[in-house]
């Protein structure tokens, strides 16, 4: 074990969210008053360990603590029981947690290059939300319908060339409506584009943000009433269908836009067709439908926080409990992509999730080489498949004089 724990891995990690640093953002008086042990910050630490392990419950939690060595050196203690774990997860304000997140999110931004996806735009945002599923029986302040249970993360991300970065979020029991919390997801910047998908249809929000000159990008229901203004043809060759400046609404029932958008009807990857709707006048309708097809990021991002970390099953029964742990999973992530950008890891972020995992409590350094550490063997595969090819390669070389001899060929099928 590598008892110098400042140049731990685990510690390497944290340095961004140092105690002191804890200690100012969440600016709580008397917040440890009485605590013996289990401070607010070892209590982040220890969740965030758990979340990088992949604990599973408190009770596992709590014997992960009991048997490792090196889990008790960083949190100078030797033992926690289940019950004191949980009346912490459940009495600790989630708003806390939260402001680490934000300051997390700030400080990525601040020290990520991010190119924007086409030259005439600044920021995408992407919005959209995923729902954790629930037992009602257990979770009766969650209910959304008679038999279902729930709590729904309403996330921002920005999305650029070069990462997808959780922006902000917002966490409410599913019973809250997608397009309910458009407002507070979407910022009044003419800079930036809003990319999101059917659930936040609302025409008043659409007018609302025209008249604030804020763009957006959204699909359109089949069932929409549409009053078409003008048509332009598209292109020989194009995958556009349809471009079309419209209305949409119906004054008859009062929902009719009194600003105007354009609808662009696009074929997908599987032929189908898409209704694509945006305040966006000034993009052409290629970029735009490869635009709307960013939306599928946050689909992925959402999919690698319920695969890789801690995300599905809950650590306890109350609203604080299950909050506290999805903001803590955000905030594990994004001390992950700190640490990859200031290492500048090309790889995926798993790389750096599977060796944190492995090395959390080892030296730094030994983390390192082994992040960067060169493969010692080399597939050859796909030469083998690939083989008559090649042949075909140096049979050419000599043919046309290029080489008289092995040794001066340019491609060496054996070598290269």
């Amino acid at each position: 074990m590598d008892k110098n724990t400042i140049k731990s891995t685990i510690n390497e990690l944290l340095k961004v969210i140092d105690e002191h640093t804890f200690s100012n953002l969440i600016n709580v008086i008397d917040l440890d008053k009485y605590v013996k042990k289990l401070t607010a910050y070892k209590f982040l630490q220890l969740l965030i360990i758990s979340q990088l392990k992949e604990t599973k419950s408190l009770t596992q939690m709590s014997k992960k603590l009991r048997d490792g060595e090196e889990l008790q050196v960083q949190l100078a203690f030797d033992a926690i029981s289940t019950s004191q774990l949980s009346r912490k997860l459940g009495d600790f304000p989630p708003t806390l947690f939260e402001k680490i997140f934000h300051y997390l999110v700030l400080n990525i931004q601040a020290k990520m290059k991010q190119s924007p996806i086409i030259r005439e735009i600044g920021r995408l945002h992407v919005i959209d939300s995923t729902t954790m599923s629930m037992s009602v029986s257990q979770y009766p302040w969650a209910t959304f319908r008679k038999t279902k249970a729930g709590i729904r993360l309403h996330l921002r991300v920005v999305v650029t060339k070069e990462l997808t970065l959780p922006d902000k979020g917002i966490l409410l029991p599913a019973k809250h409506a997608d397009r309910t919390q458009m407002g507070d997801l979407i910022d009044m910047d003419s800079d930036t584009i809003h990319l999101f998908d059917r659930g936040y249809i609302d025409y008043k929000q659409f007018d609302h943000l025209c008249l604030h000159d804020v763009r957006f990008i959204t699909r359109l229901k089949k069932n929409a009433q549409v009053e078409v203004l003008s048509e332009q043809i598209p292109h020989a060759g194009s995958p556009i269908v349809k471009d079309q400046e419209v209305f949409l609404g119906h004054s008859q029932n009062g929902t009719r836009m009194t600003h105007p958008l354009r609808l662009i009807e696009i074929h997908d990857s599987q032929g189908n067709v898409v209704m694509i709707v945006t305040n966006c006048f000034d993009l052409s309708a290629e970029e735009i439908g490869d635009l709307y097809r960013y939306r599928w990021k946050i689909e992925t991002f959402f999919k690698w926080m319920k695969q890789h970390l801690t995300f599905k099953t809950f650590y306890g029964k109350s609203e604080n409990a299950v909050c506290n742990q999805i903001w803590v999973a955000l905030i594990t992530y994004c001390l992950q992509v700190l640490l990859q950008e200031q290492l500048q890891h090309n790889g995926p972020l798993l790389e750096i999730k599977k060796t944190l995992q492995n090395l959390l409590f080892k030296g730094f350094d030994a983390f390192l080489r082994s992040l960067f550490r060169q493969p010692t063997r080399f597939s050859t595969g796909r030469r083998k498949q690939n083989w008559e090819q090649e042949f075909r390669v140096i049979e050419h070389q000599f043919a046309e004089g290029e080489v008289s001899h092995l040794d001066d060929l340019t491609y060496d099928p054996l070598f290269n």
